[in-house]
């Protein structure tokens, strides 16, 4: 199997802070042989270790998990994980600047407003969303932000 973005950049990080697979699988709670298996592109990360691993090497939970929606193309990108990292920020700000909007359309809204405005499913995930516990709401948050990149991206 070819490489992927996410395996090149698990890689580099582990060979940077010059740790062994054997480490990061411990840290990891998983075999050698299933972090092998992250780093030679043979499975993509479930989003646990992807928190774990954001933690461990102090990076961007949205680049790994930007990584491995990437890298569940089936070799299909042509990109190199460091090509892809370097532009990461330029996304991020375009969303940033799309949630700013969102905020100022909704300052001025009286809670009426904000009823009228909202559907019954969006207080049905609110009431769900504070129902969940700390990684669970930054791991949901992540996800979700990921998904409006991917979407906004798609129609420039």
């Amino acid at each position: 199997m070819s490489d992927t973005p996410l395996s090149q950049y698990l890689r580099l990080l582990r060979s940077n802070h010059e740790y062994k697979q054997d480490d990061i699988a411990k840290y990891l709670g998983i075999t050698r042989a299933t972090y092998s298996h992250y780093e030679n592109a043979r499975l993509i990360p479930p989003t646990d270790s992807l928190y774990k691993l954001s933690a461990f090497y102090k990076v961007s939970l949205s680049k790994l998990v930007k990584l491995a929606i990437m890298s569940s193309n089936n070799g299909k990108t042509t990109e190199k994980a460091a090509e892809y990292i370097t532009s990461d920020e330029e996304i991020e700000s375009k969303f940033d600047l799309l949630y700013k909007d969102f905020l100022m359309e909704c300052a001025d809204m009286t809670p009426d407003d904000l009823n009228k405005w909202s559907s019954i499913e969006d207080r049905e995930i609110i009431y769900y969303y504070h129902k969940l516990k700390g990684q669970s709401k930054r791991l949901l948050n992540y996800t979700l932000r990921m998904m409006c990149l991917k979407d906004t991206t798609d129609y420039e």
